[in-house]
């Protein structure tokens, strides 16, 4: 199948680095600048702690047109960008396309409908702590790499059948999901928080795992958020944080989330789309949200990047 990586960074590349590499998908990149040149004069390079490769050619560009029409779109952008990469991806999209979002937050699935059509969207979930270490170069901590997708309206499809069986073939970890909406929340509520705490302590989650006062501010968050997904009509999985903090606290100690990754180098934060929007429902519901509260507080200043 015809594979568009549009946002070749943590997620977009090391995925879509592994499709490349062990199948016979054809997969473009969408890159620009410093990332792009590197890619194309270097290939591109995945280090991780469980083994890298790289992908030399690599088939990439900052024009999507030079692509034309492909079977799957991966959407794999910063929130703050998604409307923007959205209406690039324009000339890759034919009737039958899907573009899969693998953000952070809520609410790409609905930008991708209202801009490209109805039935385009699909939802998807990555689970790997990664980040583009030097232009070219994704690296990729702990030992954490997973794929959940599904077509919002939970039906079974081709087009995502074909996907998931290229990802199984380049030895991803991948799951179909039927109630993708409610998997889209689980995992937003766990790296809203994820990423607040490990912001706030400008620490890895191992810090977290040692340090029982930040352990319990973790869960704390992890409460609020399940409280405003209660409140927005979303019934997340029984036990969701007992089982988020087993997860978390059985995580490789390096671990840690790409917001505070993009907080060390200087570079915008994903703020406003996590904690923020965490704080923004809570107070429509009229919910008390301490914990994001200071998440979001903290985090303000270093919204817009210093680079």
């Amino acid at each position: 199948m015809k594979i568009a990586i549009m946002g070749s960074g943590g997620i977009g590349g090391y995925f879509g680095a592994q499709l490349a590499q062990k199948t016979d998908s054809d997969v473009w990149f969408v890159a620009r600048g410093d990332h792009l040149r590197a890619i194309r004069e270097n290939g591109l390079q995945i280090k991780s702690d469980v083994g890298g490769t790289v992908v030399f050619p690599a088939q990439a560009t900052d024009d999507p047109k030079e692509i034309g029409p492909v079977d799957i779109v991966v959407l794999a952008v910063k929130l703050y960008s998604v409307n923007e990469a959205v209406e690039q991806c324009r000339p890759l999209v034919s009737e039958e396309t899907g573009v899969i979002s693998f953000q952070n937050g809520i609410g790409t699935e609905e930008r991708i409908d209202e801009i490209l059509g109805v039935g385009h969207a699909i939802g998807g979930i990555a689970y790997a702590p990664l980040a583009i270490e030097a232009p070219g170069i994704i690296r990729h901590t702990g030992n954490l790499a997973r794929l959940t997708v599904g077509e919002m309206s939970g039906a079974r499809s081709e087009r995502l059948e074909a996907f998931v069986s290229a990802c199984r073939k380049a030895e991803i970890e991948t799951a179909m999901s039927e109630s993708i909406t409610r998997e889209l929340w689980e995992k937003f509520v766990f790296l809203a928080s994820f990423s607040g705490i490990t912001c706030l302590t400008r620490q890895p989650i191992g810090f977290t795992q040692q340090e029982q006062s930040a352990k319990e501010l973790f869960e704390q968050a992890l409460k609020e958020a399940v409280a405003v997904a209660d409140a927005e009509a979303v019934k997340l999985e029984d036990g969701f944080v007992g089982k988020t903090m087993a997860f978390a606290m059985g995580m490789g100690a390096s671990a840690q989330s790409s917001m505070l990754t993009d907080l060390q180098n200087g570079r915008p934060l994903e703020n406003a789309w996590l904690s923020g929007k965490i704080v923004e429902l809570a107070r429509k519901h009229k919910i008390c949200t301490p914990a994001h509260k200071a998440f979001y507080a903290a985090m303000k200043p270093f919204e817009t990047g210093s680079d």
